[in-house]
């Protein structure tokens, strides 16, 4: 199978706690942490506030593009 090209995240889970590690385009380390749960559910749900935000603001501007 052939790997995708770019940055890639990692997540796992090891000790009662979520790792998490990021990886640039030549596979090399840029990032490591360790999260526990609360801690990993409260970054999903950001996570996804700010995607949810994003994706209301390109609805908003399509619909804007095509009312011109």
């Amino acid at each position: 199978m052939a790997r995708q090209e770019g940055s890639r995240w990692d997540v796992g889970t090891k000790d009662n706690a979520i790792t998490l590690e990021r990886f640039d385009d030549g596979d090399e380390r840029v990032s490591e942490d360790v999260l526990q749960v609360d801690e990993a559910r409260e970054l999903a749900a950001l996570l996804t506030k700010h995607a949810d935000k994003l994706d209301a603001s390109d609805e908003d501007d399509s619909t804007d593009e095509s009312s011109d």
